[in-house]
């Protein structure tokens, strides 16, 4: 069997030239036709089976390499989707490629060890979260480990993410002239704003752990006419999903008290995806970063606890999950969803440490399909969530 060195080195020019062709040409979630195609065309060409449109999302994938015989999955999961106005700032180009990367460069371990590998994609994690679609179709169920690794200003060890809710409150009055009769309205923006005051006051209430925030999408269409319509949508978040059913519930009863202080009707409903909190599979991540070090990251990689949200907190509810970060930028004061981040995600430094992880992934992996006692110890961890 060839060296994991020999593998991954033979592979960087083409994955590099895929983690570009995406990069320049970003395509929002659940639009992601080009990234999609480029994937699991590579993907075909290293002779993994295909299919597109799994669970009924246009651009949701799955690639699957089986050995000759009975053993162990791994599954690596690639986004794509970039951002409105600032396409690949979060870096999804490298998660993709890096995937792809870790799949191809592990095969010949499936072929010694038996087993199969897998690529997942999912798409739509800034927005509508496709890996809560596939988890809720059971597409993670039964995985030994599914990894995936985040472009970032720092190496970084898989820590913790909130959970997060999306909600979309819809308040409905009664119009009128605001001078003339605005006793024969109902305020539909005053609903809006007590919601907001409410929630202001909920604030000294809630976990420091938790974040609450919202935006007024809809308040009106002129100072004199009583909003009939008023719309605000609020991201709540909290350390667990347990937690976070809660704290959401009382964020819906502050919008259900002031539309009954306003005589409005309201209409709740989810915006975007709700996403679990993640659940980082520490006996796996060790052995992950320890790689990483030996194969060269030069920082120290320490747990990251992020305030943040993923779609990939509900996979970890279903199988072995990690998300490693790993540095593309040499400047820890870069952070995601920035121009910079855009610029670095398609850097030789950036490409020098994706396949530092890269390496590192697959040792792991590796270590997952021939060695029983390490994947017993992941699947214990796992089973006792």
């Amino acid at each position: 069997m060839r060296t994991i060195d020999e593998r991954v080195e033979s592979i960087i020019p083409e994955i590099r030239a895929l983690s570009h062709e995406i990069h320049e040409n970003p395509e929002p979630g659940n639009r992601e036709y080009r990234a999609v195609s480029l994937l699991t065309g590579e993907l075909e060409r290293h002779g993994f089976e295909t299919e597109r449109g799994v669970c009924g999302l246009e651009t949701a994938f799955m690639a699957c390499c089986k050995g000759k015989k009975p053993g162990r999955t791994v599954a690596f999961l690639a986004e794509y989707d970039a951002l409105p106005g600032l396409g690949h700032g979060c870096g999804h180009n490298m998660i993709g490629a890096l995937a792809a990367a870790c799949a191809i460069a592990l095969k010949d371990a499936v072929d010694e060890y038996g087993g199969e590998v897998r690529v997942i994609g999912a798409p739509a994690e800034e927005t509508t979260g496709g890996k809560v679609v596939l988890a809720q179709a059971g597409i993670y169920d039964g995985l030994d480990a599914a990894m995936m690794a985040h472009p970032s200003g720092s190496h970084a060890a898989s820590g913790s993410m909130n959970a997060i809710d999306s909600r979309r409150f819809e308040f409905f009055g009664r119009s009128a002239h605001a001078a003339g009769a605005p006793e024969d309205g109902i305020n539909a923006l005053n609903a809006v704003i007590e919601t907001f005051n409410a929630i202001n006051a909920l604030r000294q209430h809630i976990l420091p752990t938790a974040r609450v925030h919202g935006v007024i999408k809809d308040g009106g269409k002129a100072a004199n006419i009583v909003p009939d319509y008023a719309m605000a949508e609020f991201y709540i978040r909290a350390a667990d999903s347990v937690y976070l059913k809660e704290l959401s519930e009382k964020v819906q009863n502050c919008a259900r008290a002031a539309a009954l202080a306003t005589g409005c009707g309201l209409n709740i409903t989810n915006f975007e995806g709700c996403y679990d909190d993640l659940l980082t599979n520490e006996t796996l991540s060790r052995r992950a970063v320890r790689y990483t070090q030996e194969y060269g990251a030069a920082q120290k990689l320490l747990p990251r606890v992020s305030a943040a949200s993923s779609d990939i907190g509900n996979v970890s509810h279903r199988c072995p999950t990690i998300h490693q970060w790993f540095d593309v930028t040499g400047d820890p004061s870069v952070d995601v969803h920035t121009p910079e981040l855009c610029a670095c995600a398609d850097s030789d430094y950036g490409y020098e440490q994706m396949f530092i992880v890269v390496r590192a992934f697959v040792a792991a992996a590796e270590d997952l399909l021939g060695d029983g006692d390490f994947a017993a110890a992941v699947r214990r961890e796992f089973e006792g969530k």
